[in-house]
């Protein structure tokens, strides 16, 4: 832990992360792109491994600590109480930022609602907010989640 008290509490003024959810009627899959700062995440990687990381998306061993982070922070469900598989594509840098890639199969024609579950980074910053576009047949829906209120339904 004096490991990540060392580093500074912010390298940025605020703390936000962004997910785009599309519905892909062919595969019956959500598409999730999920836009991190990389610090942030890398804190977050940290403090879950117990151990300074560092991002790279050529590392299977980063591939994991984001696998298990995401499965951890993020979850989408049809039913409530009933999560559904995600599977981690890969990831990207981008400047200071990270792009994550996740695939949540469905197996269903159509959405009537999904309960979607963000708490990335809301174990970190107190005012960390995670704005959710969902796509569904063409109409999205945002949602914003933080601390303390990271769990939402969405109606279509």
């Amino acid at each position: 832990m004096a490991l990540l008290a060392s580093q500074p509490a912010s390298a940025h003024d605020y703390h936000a992360s962004i997910t785009d959810v599309k519905y892909n009627p062919r595969t019956q899959n959500l598409e999730v792109a999920v836009k991190v700062f990389m610090d942030d995440l890398e804190d977050a990687l940290s403090r879950q491994a117990k151990s300074k990381i560092t991002y790279s998306s050529k590392s299977e061993a980063i591939k994991k600590h984001l696998a298990d982070y995401l499965n951890a922070t993020l979850a989408f469900e049809l039913e409530k109480g009933k999560p559904l598989n995600s599977k981690l594509i890969g990831s990207e840098e981008d400047a200071d930022v990270v792009w994550m890639y996740v695939e949540v199969p469905v197996q269903q024609a159509t959405l009537a609602q999904l309960y979607v579950k963000n708490a990335i980074l809301t174990d970190l910053f107190t005012d960390q907010m995670n704005i959710v576009n969902v796509n569904y047949k063409g109409e999205t829906e945002s949602v914003m989640m933080q601390r303390g209120d990271v769990n939402k339904k969405l109606t279509f």
